[in-house]
């Protein structure tokens, strides 16, 4: 057995030891350990040590928890079950978004609006502690610690809620959403879950292609934003000689579906917009929104194809990197079978509407 291996294995075990002791400093010292393991014994180990932290989460104090959830995402990325370790990442993103709503409303309470609450991904402050006063382990050690942990959580719950089966199992999808809407004002951006928590899966399609009129039923998976939707659309509906326009290239095609892809070290082709999507309505749906606020009209989503108003230029990549994305072409219908579904076609609202409601938060 290798030194590296053996290192990680008596950490685990170590991790085991300070949580049935409640032995903080061992708890942390485990974690160092861990985190300074060579990448490759990690991954070796992570099928099995994964989960095996994953069930310790809600035995550890709120702070430890978060940092030890990041690690379990970490193996999920490499090798970990995702079904298994997901349960109490999810719960714990859950209640900490619960307790930064709760730390938001308390400090705008106390301080008023002018004043700017901690930083969010900063470390616990012993001065900060002292200054919420003599009720601070009543009232303000929860929330001020969900309010820290929230872009922990959210990592490593990115990482489970990367597997089709863990998103079909979520119970309580709406709600956890409804939470990071409810929190985003207060703590900034929280998209990187709300994409993941907002995928859809095997969803059908049936668009509306105006100037032709005809349209198209698809299914289509893992799309975590409009614009990866712009470019799947653009290859299958164009590519496949059913609409005129620019079909996207091969690398485009292979960025924004399963191709392996490292945001850091990689620059994706850039394409522009070939649609201009929208509802039946004539509302428009912007490229930087999810698959899932396109409407849901007699059971189905339906999509309206104009030819773009602005071309915005994007880049022909997954935002979820980990996520592999599958839109499949069902049927053509022709401009007699589709015009039943455009007798509720409205005529395309103007820019200026749009994004007046664009800037409503519509």
């Amino acid at each position: 057995m290798s030194t590296s291996r053996t290192t990680v294995d008596a950490a685990v075990a170590a991790v085991d030891a300070a949580i049935a002791h409640r032995d903080l400093p061992k708890l942390q010292t485990a974690y160092g350990a861990l985190a300074s393991a060579p990448k490759e014994a990690l991954a070796d180990r992570s099928a099995e040590i994964g989960p095996r932290l994953a069930r310790q989460l809600p035995e550890m104090p709120a702070w430890h928890a978060a940092v030890y959830a990041v690690l379990v995402g970490a193996l999920v990325e490499w090798d970990a079950d995702a079904g298994a370790c997901a349960p109490p990442l999810l719960e714990g993103l859950r209640k900490s978004l619960e307790q930064g709503i709760e730390f938001a409303r308390l400090w705008r309470e106390t301080h008023g609006e002018d004043e700017e609450p901690p930083d969010p991904t900063g470390l616990p402050s012993p001065a900060q502690q002292k200054a919420f006063g003599d009720d601070y382990a009543d009232i303000w050690h929860a929330p001020y610690f969900g309010w820290l942990t929230v872009a922990k959580w959210e990592s490593a719950a990115v990482a489970v809620l990367a597997d089709p089966a863990v998103r079909r199992s979520l119970g309580n999808r709406d709600e956890l959403v409804a939470l990071t809407e409810q929190l985003e004002p207060e703590i900034g951006d929280l998209q990187c879950v709300q994409k993941a928590l907002l995928l859809l899966d095997e969803e059908p399609l049936l668009v509306l292609d105006r100037a032709s009129g005809q349209g198209f039923r698809l299914r289509m998976s893992g799309i975590a934003d409009n614009y990866q939707l712009q470019t799947l659309l653009a290859a299958v509906l164009i590519g496949g000689g059913h609409l005129p326009g620019d079909a996207p290239g091969a690398e485009a095609v292979a960025l924004s579906t399963d191709a392996p892809f490292d945001p850091g070290r990689q620059q994706p082709p850039h394409r522009l917009e070939s649609f201009n999507f929208a509802e039946p309505s004539g509302r428009w749906i912007w490229s930087a929104t999810t698959p899932s606020r396109i409407p849901v009209v007699d059971g189905v989503r339906q999509l309206v194809l104009d030819a773009p108003v602005f071309r915005h230029d994007y880049a022909t990549v997954r935002f979820l990197p980990r996520v592999s994305a599958r839109l499949a072409l069902e049927a053509v219908l022709t401009p007699a079978e589709a015009a039943p579904y455009f007798s509720g076609v409205r005529e395309l609202m103007s820019w200026q509407e749009a994004s007046r409601l664009a800037a409503d938060g519509y």
